[in-house]
């Protein structure tokens, strides 16, 4: 599937990333992203993902990789949801900078909107990342509005 421009210059942007997966009996779990990025090869994107905060998420997605991933601007709430099955990588000295600076500015943009650090800091964290490469499968509009829940193509 091909990830419209607008939507992918959108993920890489300053976004807060909400991961849905579920375990064999599917019971869901809810994990932070931090970060994520566009790959060149069409339909794909990479989320990086803190073992350490979501260990679950992890075990869910080397068990079956199913993934949503929704990306949301805090100030706006336009949001995009991304589904798919992922795999599990290691992440690289590159991946664990593009997670520390994404975590710097998601703090900030927190922090700009008036969310105390104390807040976020728990889970706004690149400590221990993984790298969740997302094969897209669907991409969906999730800004509240009329086109909530659309397909985007």
């Amino acid at each position: 599937m091909d990830i419209p421009a607008a939507v992918a210059h959108f993920i890489e942007g300053p976004v807060l990333m909400t991961l849905a997966t579920r375990n064999a009996e599917n019971r869901p779990m809810i994990a932070r992203g931090s970060g994520g990025r566009i790959l060149e090869s069409p339909g794909r994107l990479e989320v990086a993902i803190s073992s350490w905060l979501w260990p679950e998420t992890v075990a869910n997605l080397q068990d079956n990789g199913a993934l949503a991933a929704t990306f949301v601007d805090p100030a706006s709430y336009r949001a995009f949801q991304f589904k798919g099955r992922a795999a599990l990588r290691i992440a690289d000295p590159d991946d664990r900078s593009r997670a520390e600076a994404y975590v710097a500015q998601a703090g900030q943009l927190l922090a700009d909107l008036g969310v105390d650090r104390s807040a976020t800091g728990f889970w706004l964290t690149a400590r221990d990342i993984v790298i969740a490469t997302l094969e897209v499968d669907r991409i969906f509009e999730q800004t509240p509005g009329p086109r909530a829940g659309q397909v985007v193509t």
